[in-house]
């Protein structure tokens, strides 16, 4: 066990943790970009995406988007698509990795904010992913990153360790609660129809109040672990992998609140309290 922990502590200090987070969540945006930008059906797809009882887009914004900007929602989703490709990209290879967090984790809360069906609980996983990158913008770039190589990714996890833990742990609490209190229809995701819907809900209770919260994470760990393979088969490499992409996130939140709560304790508002000394 202390030659796991020496690893993990190794892992750590070289900074790697960061870039778990910002590789997924780079990943994330570069998958969901590519099928706005290259879909074969541009007018299909747009036509999902304004479905007032299961789309995406809110007719209030359809409007915005005809008469303001004077284009098609087919148009506007590829111009978004490349949009969310290219911050991708700066994500997974750090560029100016702070600042690209923080936009990216405002288009999910606009992502929220668009969506026609109110109250549209699925888009807790969007919520969820906004915590994820401001816990990243947090933490900064770690290693393997450009910003690295020019001088601009301090290593900032050590000394506002307890704020991005408790980022990661009220981010995967918040979807989770919300996947189990609302269910059903355009409210299903994957994080409650593969589990019991009182384990996902207990699941996000303890996360909440901090209730051994790296055990927790560590179910969380394998339960995503379980859910992209499974998508993958069933629906092919790509269609699986865009079912599962916020789960992709999730992974590494809860991959990374665990390496860090082994090595150097959970976040302080967590129980059991560390001890003093």
């Amino acid at each position: 066990m202390k030659s796991v922990t020496r690893a993990i502590d190794q892992f750590i200090a070289k900074d790697y943790i960061p870039t778990i987070l910002r590789v997924a969540l780079g990943l994330i945006f570069i998958i969901g970009g590519f099928k706005l930008a290259f879909h074969a059906d541009p007018a299909a797809l747009a036509a999902g995406y304004t479905d007032p009882a299961s789309g995406w887009i809110s007719p209030v914004f359809v409007e915005l988007i005809n008469n303001t900007l004077r284009m098609e929602v087919s148009l506007f989703l590829q111009i978004q698509g490349w949009i969310e490709m290219l911050l991708g990209l700066a994500l997974v290879f750090g560029i100016f990795t702070s600042v690209v967090a923080i936009i990216v984790g405002l288009l999910y809360w606009s992502f929220t904010i668009a969506n026609p069906v109110a109250g549209q609980i699925r888009l807790s996983r969007d919520i969820a992913l906004m915590g994820l990158c401001f816990a990243l913008a947090l933490a900064g770039s770690g290693a393997l990153s450009l910003d690295r190589w020019i001088g601009h990714a301090p290593n900032r996890l050590g000394e506002r360790k307890n704020a991005i833990l408790l980022l990661i742990r009220l981010s995967l609490a918040y979807t989770f609660l919300a996947s189990a209190i609302f269910t059903g229809g355009a409210l299903s995701n994957h994080l409650n129809s593969t589990l019991p819907l009182p384990l996902v809900f207990l699941l996000g209770l303890l996360l909440a109040v901090g209730i051994f919260p790296k055990w927790i994470m560590g179910i969380a760990f394998l339960w995503m672990l379980y859910l992209m393979p499974v998508n993958l088969f069933e629906k092919g490499f790509y269609m699986g992998l865009d079912s599962v992409k916020r789960e992709l996130g999730f992974l590494a939140g809860s991959l990374v609140y665990m390496l860090v709560a082994f090595v150097s304790g959970q976040d302080r508002w967590a129980w059991p309290r560390p001890r003093a000394g």
